[in-house]
């Protein structure tokens, strides 16, 4: 079931993935397709599907989103609730309008109190460390392995958490299952 919320000119959706409306999920694999496509580690690996998809709509097209997927992952042995937030992306005719902030800032609630995660984690591009910095993400380096369907592998580009109180510093993560 979705849960909207908005002023009627611009409106946050938070729907499960598998109820998305088939045209809005096509439009945001071409909106995913279009952005990381071509990266070679993207096509290199395989994807853990979305639990959850956040959209912000102006008007009644989509200016920005995200996919939530909800894990337990291990963080330095700990079994640890997680919101794993992938594919954050904002449609270029709708970029420089600070959407995607105020989107991830506005939803930042569902993490920790809907959904009851420890922790927010993201796995992205050096490029993008500092837009998530400013909203209170913040790198981690340390190990992190996710599953394939060759095997566990070590993740070679940047994590991020968000965390609600203290940060943490691991030492060594697992996310126990396909990235996201």
């Amino acid at each position: 079931m979705a849960l909207c919320l908005g002023d009627g000119s611009t409106m946050i959706e938070i729907t499960r993935f598998t109820e998305l409306d088939t045209e809005i999920k096509s439009a945001l694999k071409g909106f995913i397709k279009n952005e990381f496509g071509h990266i070679p580690i993207v096509k290199q690996t395989e994807w853990a599907s979305p639990d959850w998809t956040v959209i912000y709509f102006v008007g009644n097209q989509i200016a920005t989103f995200y996919n939530i997927i909800e894990r337990e992952i291990s963080i330095d042995g700990k079994e640890s609730k997680v919101a794993g937030i992938n594919n954050v992306i904002t449609p270029k005719e709708f970029r420089g309008n600070g959407y995607a902030s105020k989107l991830l800032s506005e939803t930042e609630n569902l993490i920790f109190e809907k959904l009851k995660s420890e922790f927010g984690v993201l796995l992205c591009a050096d490029s993008l460390i500092p837009f998530y910095e400013k909203l209170g993400w913040y790198k981690i380096d340390c190990p992190v392995y996710f599953k394939q369907s060759v095997g566990e592998r070590l993740w070679g580009a940047n994590t991020m958490l968000l965390t609600k109180g203290k940060k943490v510093t691991p030492t060594l993560v697992k996310l126990n299952g396909l990235p996201w």
